[in-house]
């Protein structure tokens, strides 16, 4: 044993088969947590599909006169022919295009709920969606009011829900 700085290791030939049998349980683990981590950013970079209410009217800018009494209406000359016209050209004119601003007032878990909070804003007059969010782990169903082109309308329609509440809200303005 004059020479120290070599050594030689001896192992089994059972021994190599475990150490083979452990390294190959070690590459088959790490292939399929790829193939898991694949999967998950295909699903998340694939087109989501929105499912919304169908809504009847593009939201103006403009406010909708309320109806008129019946006295009024009474002593109102008809409409002539170019007013009702006018009113088609403004049923056919084309929705905003570029982004549509919102306020999301909730998140749920399951679509029951999303709905029926839509539905309760729907009957005070807001236009409600309910937009499915999906994530890697599951899918989120986001209730959001208004639909508007402009920034300004959807942080009107923040306010006004604010003041309702008679405090700061978590709701925040969102824009597709």
């Amino acid at each position: 044993m004059a020479n120290k700085e070599f050594r030689e290791i001896q192992v089994s030939s059972s021994l190599l088969v475990v150490i083979f049998l452990g390294v190959l349980a070690l590459g088959v683990f790490i292939f399929l947590l790829g193939v898991s981590v694949g999967k998950n950013q295909v699903r998340l970079t694939a087109p989501t599909q929105v499912v919304t209410q169908q809504i009847p009217e593009p939201v103006r800018d403009t406010p909708v006169k309320p109806p008129a009494s019946e006295t009024e209406q009474a002593a109102a000359p008809a409409p002539s022919r170019p007013a009702a016209k006018t009113t088609t050209e403004a049923k056919s004119a084309p929705a905003p295009s570029g982004p549509l601003y919102y306020v999301q007032v909730a998140a749920f878990n399951e679509r029951a709920q999303a709905q029926s909070l839509a539905d309760r804003y729907a009957k005070q007059g807001y236009t409600a969606i309910v937009d499915p969010r999906p994530t890697s782990t599951k899918t989120w169903y986001r209730v959001r009011l208004g639909g508007y082109a402009s920034r300004d309308r959807a942080v009107a329609l923040l306010d006004k829900l604010n003041a309702a509440a008679g405090k700061k809200t978590d709701y925040q303005v969102v824009h597709d």
